[in-house]
């Protein structure tokens, strides 16, 4: 008996939502997206002594062929197969047989999976066109949804923008923040309104549309009495000159003081000429029993953690700023940031402490590392502080820089940041 040859195996169209593939030139087709299941059509050359007829093998991706299974058999050179999933790979080959011999398999061919968009976010927050929020909302978006149940929720990008002049605030993509994210401290404004979207993008690759525009408006903060961009609580007496300069930093116009919860000590922003600061427009110190992570915390902070805001001489421009202690830093000190999006981070980089101690040197770029908001918007978003590592070590902190971005909605990312 004459052994049968190698044949060879392409794929022929089969409409409406078939796939082809072609191997004179490996023409891939891809087929359209459907929700019903999907049938390909396979063709390949006849033996030139006619064989006793021809089996089909199919795989799915990371499998192995099953030889004692055939998916088709027959006599004719192609076949139809129908009800394949739409968001599995499969690749096929053929063999001839007579009797008991089998030839060795055709070349393979592959259809790719269909790739499946995930639904369009949904925005659920009990805050939609609310008015006088807190300056600190939680955005909420339904959970994701895919056709395909195999695909799951990688990343959600957040987009916070003022109505009055449609500067986008904050633009953040997020591994960690899918469905819920707090804004962070000082991102919002007084009596200010503002829309948001998001987006989901899949495990698998694909992105959602954007939601449908949610909005609101923040109301006076009712902890700024005098609407000088400092908690009335923590400004501090005309006695305070951090900087030691002659001029209490309380009537300094390019500095901010605060005195750090429980009056422990105060902190100082500065940002005179050169620093590439127009202004600082608000300074808080944080309460770290409010801060959810702060049991896991790697470091002890002395002087808690200060976040600051700062308007820039230009768009995408670096703040070299310095900021003052009343209690000196150890040599043994790192500058740490912490924030709602991204967590514990060492910053020290981008710090350069001075040798008593009494002030730190930062850089941050706007738009870049050191800025929360992640976006290029002449605005830069810091919380910070000096930590002392603590002797539990949660976790490691280190410099190594990872960055998330995107593009849509009118806003540019490039967002570094140093996370655990």
């Amino acid at each position: 008996m004459k052994r049968p040859r190698i044949p060879s195996c392409q794929t022929t169209p089969v409409s409406p939502w078939a796939a082809a593939i072609f191997l004179a030139g490996l023409v891939i087709l891809f087929p359209a997206f459907s929700h019903a299941s999907r049938q390909v059509t396979l063709a390949w050359d006849a033996n030139d002594s006619k064989p006793e007829g021809y089996r089909v093998f199919s795989r799915q991706s990371g499998e192995a062929y099953n030889y004692d299974h055939p998916i088709w058999e027959g006599t004719a050179t192609t076949c139809t197969l129908i009800g394949l999933d739409d968001f599995t790979d499969y690749a096929f080959v053929v063999r001839a047989y007579d009797g008991n011999l089998e030839s060795a398999d055709s070349n393979e061919v592959r259809l790719p999976s269909l790739v499946a968009e995930p639904e369009q976010p949904e925005a659920t927050s009990s805050q939609d066109d609310a008015e006088d929020l807190f300056l600190t909302p939680v955005l909420q978006t339904a959970a994701f949804s895919s056709a395909d149940s195999n695909d799951t929720h990688l990343q959600t990008r957040w987009i916070l923008t003022r109505e009055s002049d449609g500067v986008c605030i904050m633009d953040l993509t997020s591994t960690s923040d899918l469905t819920e994210l707090d804004v962070p401290v000082l991102m919002l404004e007084d009596n200010t309104t503002y829309s948001w979207t998001v987006r989901h993008t899949s495990a698998k690759g694909s992105v959602s549309d954007w939601s449908t525009p949610s909005r609101f408006t923040t109301g006076t903060s009712a902890l700024d009495g005098d609407g000088n961009g400092i908690p009335d609580e923590q400004e501090v007496e005309t006695t305070i000159d951090l900087d030691d300069n002659g001029v209490a930093d309380a009537e300094q116009e390019d500095l901010r003081c605060v005195y750090v919860v429980d009056s422990a000590g105060q902190v100082a922003v500065s940002a005179p000429s050169g620093s590439g600061v127009s202004r600082i427009t608000a300074m808080e110190a944080t309460d770290l029993d409010t801060i959810g992570s702060v049991d896991r915390m790697p470091y002890d902070l002395p002087l808690g953690l200060v976040s600051f805001r700062l308007e820039l001489e230009h768009t995408g421009g670096i703040a070299r700023i310095r900021i003052y202690f009343s209690d000196p830093a150890p040599q043994s000190a790192r500058w740490i940031k912490y924030d709602t999006i991204n967590g514990w981070q060492d910053y020290s980089v981008h710090a350069t402490f001075a040798d008593d101690g009494l002030f730190v040197d930062l850089e941050i770029q706007d738009g870049g590392f050191g800025d929360v908001d992640g976006v290029e918007n002449g605005i830069i978003i810091d919380p910070s502080g000096y930590g002392i590592a603590n002797d539990s070590e949660a976790c490691s902190l280190t410099d190594a820089q990872s960055s998330s971005g995107g593009g849509g909605g009118g806003c540019f990312i490039s967002n570094t940041l140093w996370a655990h």
